[in-house]
């Protein structure tokens, strides 16, 4: 696995997946920023969400590439497969993250019923 041609090739299979994503944020980010001064205050929240799940359409295939030739490199598997998981965690933790903007953006600026 030390081979750049089979990285690239493993990077871009672990991309793929998130092309949809990508073109997704794109959109999005495209019509919040047109629509900046009609929109409620949940745009930057909005925003925000949709930067995060863009960036990481590129951060997670690329840590994914790059832990793989870490753990594979050696003959240290075993004690580093615990990289897997924490690598797991992480972007979990981050795609939370994503759904609380953007829940953030639902709420923020409405007026309380009375």
């Amino acid at each position: 696995m030390n081979s750049t041609p089979e990285q690239l090739k493993i990077f871009l299979s672990l991309f793929a997946v998130h092309v949809p994503t990508l073109l997704v944020c794109l959109v999005a980010g495209v019509v919040i920023i047109i629509n900046w001064k009609l929109a409620s205050p949940g745009s930057l929240w909005a925003l925000l969400a949709f930067g995060l799940a863009f960036i990481l359409c590129f951060v997670m295939p690329i840590g994914q590439t790059l832990l793989q030739h870490w753990v594979f490199q050696s003959g240290e598997r075993e004690a580093r497969m615990w990289a897997f998981s924490a690598f797991a965690i992480v972007g979990s933790v981050l795609q939370a993250l994503i759904y609380a903007l953007l829940l953030a953006a639902v709420f923020a600026g409405r007026q309380t019923a009375k």
